[in-house]
């Protein structure tokens, strides 16, 4: 089953259409490698399934319950908190269900045998979450993506405010791997990482068990973590599985069909207009040009994409 489920989309700015009735599903555990040339759409696309975007036609479609975590390097930091205090609290959720757990017990000293029993279901429900979500052992946690992301050199006990622009994009970067989504979007998340931190997050990544769609002008790390790519081209979104070389093969051969194809269209064409121009005038070949001339106008017309950096 999808966790997203994205149906004929299109979507364009003033005049210029970005996608053109386009699909894309995302299941439990693919890591996707979202690519395309500068402008083709991609930060279009994040922003559409995040719902910053509304798209003019289509459906954008998540399963319930699903927590999807997005590197917005826009986000502002609280003043006050220090680095620590932002990565712990990508675990706000479990503190809260730790409190509901405590308000539980709390009501336990006044429950009947039957109420009881249901009061220490909830509670192991409780605590089997917690538990499952590295509850208590969330320093740890932190102290790990805060090493691995280079964070420790800064100091966790820094202001976040005082932070430089690449500093706090590690700081969110950080704040929501520990956030473990069941999705991640991840739009460059290597910039500002040095060689030895993207090593880290390539391995991290390599091992993580839930799915992620990643864009990356960084092609080795980009092949190191994904199994599918998805490419925006022309208004297209087109799905291949595999890693980043073995897109380009299938890539190259589906673009050297079309040429060839183009060109052997392009020569009956000129063989066509050629037949029309110089029979259409005489009564005796008249007939047979005007069928050409038809052929011609039926004509489902190949088109070459200007090449894109």
């Amino acid at each position: 089953m999808s966790i997203l489920s994205v149906k004929d989309l299109s979507h364009g700015f003033g005049d210029r259409a970005i996608f053109n009735n386009v699909s894309f599903r995302l299941l439990k555990g693919e890591h996707v490698g979202l690519i395309g040339a500068n402008g083709e759409g991609k930060s279009t696309f994040m922003n559409i399934i995040t719902g910053k975007l509304e798209p003019d036609e289509g459906k954008v479609e998540w399963s319930k319950n699903v927590r999807v975590g997005y590197l917005d390097q826009h986000t502002v930091l609280e003043k006050g908190k220090s680095i620590r205090d932002v990565l712990k609290d990508a675990f706000h959720y479990l503190f809260a269900m730790e409190e509901e757990m405590n308000e539980i017990y709390n009501k336990m000293g006044e429950a009947d045998p039957e109420e009881l029993e249901k009061l220490l279901e909830e509670v192991g429900v409780i605590q089997d979450a917690l538990t499952n979500n590295d509850f208590y052992i969330i320093d740890s946690k932190v102290e790990e993506i805060a090493r691995g992301l280079g964070l420790s050199d800064i100091g966790l006990e820094r202001d976040v405010t005082d932070l430089s622009g690449g500093q706090r994009t590690k700081v969110l970067l950080a704040k929501l791997l520990l956030e473990k989504p069941e999705i991640l979007l991840l739009d460059e998340p290597t910039n500002y990482l040095d060689e030895q931190h993207i090593e880290w997050l390539k391995r991290y990544l390599q091992e993580y068990e839930n799915a992620f769609i990643l864009i990356s002008h960084d092609i080795p790390f980009l092949n190191s973590v994904i199994n599918l790519i998805y490419h925006v081209e022309n208004q297209e979104l087109t799905r291949y599985v595999g890693d980043y070389h073995q897109f380009m093969e299938v890539y190259e051969v589906k673009k050297q069909q079309l040429e060839a194809a183009y060109k052997k269209q392009q020569q009956e064409v000129a063989e066509l207009k050629d037949f029309v121009a110089r029979n259409k005038a005489r009564v005796s070949t008249r007939n047979m040009a005007m069928s050409r001339q038809k052929k011609l106008d039926k004509m489902d017309m190949i088109e070459l994409a200007a090449e894109k950096p």
